[in-house]
């Protein structure tokens, strides 16, 4: 009788545990614990077509595949998560810990590198920091890409952050015009879901893999110029010099770009615009802003972007209209290539105005330091396709 109720209170203080949670966090534990259902179901399938077709290699790739995804839409859930509810930063990532324990450095890990300034409510909800050997034991592109943000020897600038207040000791994403952004975000939102992702969709359908491959390398080599422009306002003798050869490379043996030659003679594409040029001599971001049609920015890299556009040789070479359809069609290319990640995203998020603003800012602290993310992140591919 007296085990029965030890046992009874064990449970009622288990159940008071669960309920004392705020309900952002038990939000993720719950869509953490429906994600990794699905992941295991979807192995599941992949192994037993892949026994039914005896293509044990290809079963393994997509196995991996999967649990990739996996792991970029939990941890994109949890960053979302605390972009939206920073309160709670503790009862969310202890929520999302113990409905994935597999995935607690992965986790940790993110949410850390996404806030630094978040890192110790972090580490204290899950009692300590990662365990270097758990993380080496699952690794990730989308790990890598994340953590290598606090690494970058190019510090932020200051005005990146903006202090939630004295009594929080928190920081959060300088978004001061965040109701208006948000409009911008809905209006996009819209002409994404009814116009610009049924066509990339179509396309995608329609285009097999060699040629959309091809298509991205072409539109990737088109941008060549304002790289090397930016490489040499920023005083980057290596990196131009390896975005002229790589031009060149490309543009002759490559055929017009559309085969990226270059990078199997060891010249690596790396990113480079205005916007990264103003931070290279500490300008700051400004506010986070959400530009019509465009997505995403910042009040620098906004500036960055229409800078760029002067510095492209296509908008003196072409006429309206022509450079009008080069740039719908590298948009629609562009977007194809998002679909999988931003869906993933989107189905994943508590809130996807604030998971895509906190992935913005994930991505663009490793392209300020001209990080090179592996090829195969979705996160890379989602934010950097076309840098």
């Amino acid at each position: 009788m007296r085990c029965f109720l030890w046992a009874v209170l064990f449970v009622a203080l288990s159940a008071g545990g669960a309920w004392a949670q705020s309900p952002t966090a038990q939000h993720v534990a719950g869509q953490i614990s429906q994600i990794l259902a699905q992941s295991t179901a979807a192995g599941a399938r992949s192994s037993a077509m892949a026994r039914g077709l005896r293509d044990q290699q290809g079963g393994a790739q997509a196995v991996q595949k999967t649990d990739e995804v996996t792991k970029l839409t939990v941890v994109s859930l949890v960053v979302g998560a605390i972009a939206a509810d920073p309160a709670n930063i503790g009862d969310i990532v202890n929520a999302a810990v113990g409905a994935a324990p597999a995935l607690r450095d992965e986790i940790v890990t993110a949410a850390a590198a996404s806030y630094p300034a978040f890192a110790p409510a972090i580490h204290a909800a899950v009692g300590n920091a990662p365990q270097s050997h758990s993380a080496a034991a699952i690794p990730t592109p989308q790990t890598t890409l994340i953590a290598a943000a606090p690494a970058d020897p190019v510090p932020q600038p200051q005005n990146d952050m903006a202090p939630l207040g004295a009594a929080s000791g928190l920081a959060t994403i300088n978004d001061p015009l965040e109701r208006i952004n948000r409009g911008i975000f809905a209006f996009n939102d819209v002409l994404d879901r009814f116009l610009i992702r049924p066509i990339a969709l179509g396309y995608g359908t329609i285009a097999p893999d060699p040629v959309k491959r091809s298509v991205r390398h072409f539109f990737t080599n088109l941008r060549a110029p304002i790289r090397f422009g930016n490489d040499l306002l920023q005083l980057d003798g290596p990196g131009a010099a390896t975005t002229g050869g790589r031009f060149i490379v490309n543009s002759t043996v490559g055929i017009l770009g559309f085969f990226d030659v270059a990078t199997r003679f060891g010249m690596a594409h790396q990113p480079a615009d205005f916007g990264q040029t103003l931070h290279r001599y500490s300008v700051g971001s400004g506010p986070y802003i959400v530009i019509p049609v465009l997505g995403p920015s910042t009040v620098r890299d906004g500036v960055g972007t229409v800078v760029d556009t002067f510095m492209d040789p296509l908008t003196y070479l072409l006429d309206t209209y022509p450079r009008i359809a080069v740039s719908a069609t590298e948009a629609i290319v562009r977007r194809e290539s998002l679909i999988e990640p931003l869906d993933e995203l989107r189905a994943g998020s508590v809130d996807y105005y604030a998971a895509l603003r906190a992935a913005y800012f994930q991505d663009r602290a490793v392209v300020l330091s001209k990080g090179q993310a592996p090829a195969q992140s979705a996160a890379d591919d989602a934010f950097d396709a076309f840098e």
